[in-house]
């Protein structure tokens, strides 16, 4: 080959060389690095979703007896009550297991579903996309569901794909229950399915849809679940009831509060990492007025965060309580409202007591002037159907308490 052809094919080889390590340096830059910096610098304290490890405050017990569940081929029940962390949790494990190749894992949320059909398209949403129509095994899913005619739609806030599928009579959808957990437990993965307010199946008008889950369900040898749900009384009816179809088939999970010394722990560390300082009688306040509350700790501490303020103090943290206060008062006259007089007056004592353990206590009534112990049995048993209370059973002293925290503290400052 002549030299000037050799020249000039290395002067070629350069150039290219040149732009592909451009192309890598603009990709980094303008991609990867503003993200990565978002991250570094943003606020730590997250109020919705999952967003890492890093992010993730304790739940290490939790943690380890799922993944030991899963390990062992033993399907999990976790109960908490509503933000406190259930759903981060699962998020929490499903990002441990990502990197087994022999797992894959599918997050189904049934709150919004009211009968077997819909419970049937958002499974059927999940494996869609768990598995996109591309690959492989989504390509086998699609051949499965094909005779349902399957629309995608994508939802016009998240952008979320949604599958509908024309199910027609009962005895259809029961049919495409059973071949999507057939399908799912064929593949040559293990498959863990994770089913959040999973006591919402009780509101089905199908009344056979526990007996027809668990039929369906017991077979399977590759699919493992997770049952979660936020309602204490009605998770028992379903897993802890001898009479009903899935006792005794799970393991049972309580979602507690977080410790204070973990939680304290947390907040410091994610403060010191932003260069930021927060003392300790600032640490302990937001955990006093949320009362540990994780979704309601996340929120204070990220208001408090986005003070920019480098030193924080009792100070900044009271501030940031009483911004949250006021941007909440209009919605909390608002539930004034939606409740009877002697309804609002019991929600207001229970508030001002915290932990509510003796309901019909004579002392407690005369305090808050509430009328007969029968109006106040009706007044919580209408305050726990409009979830404004919970009744926590998990301790060896269980109580009454408002869910709201926020609303809680607002009603204790305002009356």
């Amino acid at each position: 080959m002549p030299r000037k052809t050799q020249i000039r094919i290395q002067d070629i080889k350069q150039k290219i060389t040149h732009c592909v390590l451009y192309i890598l340096c603009y990709t980094f830059c303008v991609i990867f690095l503003p993200s990565w910096f978002m991250k570094k610098t943003g606020n730590p304290f997250i109020t919705s979703g999952y967003e890492g490890p890093q992010y993730f405050c304790d739940r290490q017990k939790e943690t380890s007896l799922l993944l030991s569940n899963i390990r062992n081929n033993i399907n999990t029940t976790l109960f908490a009550i509503r933000r406190l962390g259930k759903t981060g949790l699962v998020r929490h494990v499903f990002e441990q297991l990502a990197r087994n190749k022999k797992m894959t894992c599918i997050y189904v949320d049934i709150l919004a579903t009211s009968s077997l059909k819909e419970f049937t398209s958002q499974l059927a949403t999940a494996i869609y996309k768990r598995f996109p129509e591309k690959k492989g095994i989504g390509q086998k899913f699609f051949d499965i569901i094909r005779l349902l005619r399957p629309v995608i739609s994508y939802d016009p806030l998240t952008g979320n794909p949604e599958l509908s599928l024309d199910l027609g009579q009962p005895k259809q959808y029961e049919k495409t229950i059973q071949q999507l957990f057939s399908f799912l437990d064929n593949q040559s993965i293990k498959v863990i399915i994770a089913i959040d307010e999973f006591q919402q199946i009780l509101s089905y008008p199908e009344k056979n849809t526990e007996a027809l889950l668990r039929t369906y369900m017991q077979p399977l040898k590759n699919t493992r679940f997770i049952f979660c749900g936020s309602n204490q009384k009605m998770m028992n009816e379903i897993f802890n009831s001898a009479k009903r179809p899935f006792y005794g088939s799970c393991s049972n999970i309580h979602l507690d509060l977080i410790s204070a010394a973990e939680y304290s722990r947390f907040i410091q560390t994610q403060f010191n990492r932003h260069k930021r300082k927060i003392n300790e009688e600032s640490i302990d306040f937001i955990l006093h007025f949320t009362q540990r509350h994780t979704y309601y700790t996340q929120v204070l501490c990220n208001q408090v965060f986005a003070t920019d303020s480098r030193n924080i103090s009792i100070e900044t943290v009271h501030a940031a309580c009483a911004a949250i206060l006021a941007q909440n008062e209009n919605t909390y006259y608002q539930y004034k409202n939606l409740l009877t007089e002697a309804q609002w007056t019991l929600l207001k004592a229970i508030a001002k007591e915290e932990k509510l353990k003796k309901p019909h206590a004579l002392n407690f009534i005369r305090k808050h002037q509430l009328g007969t112990p029968s109006l106040i049995a009706r007044g919580i048993e209408s305050l726990l159907a409009k979830e404004m209370i919970y009744y926590e059973a998990g301790v060896p002293e269980p109580y009454y308490s408002v869910y709201d925290k926020f609303l809680m503290r607002w009603l204790q400052k305002t009356f």
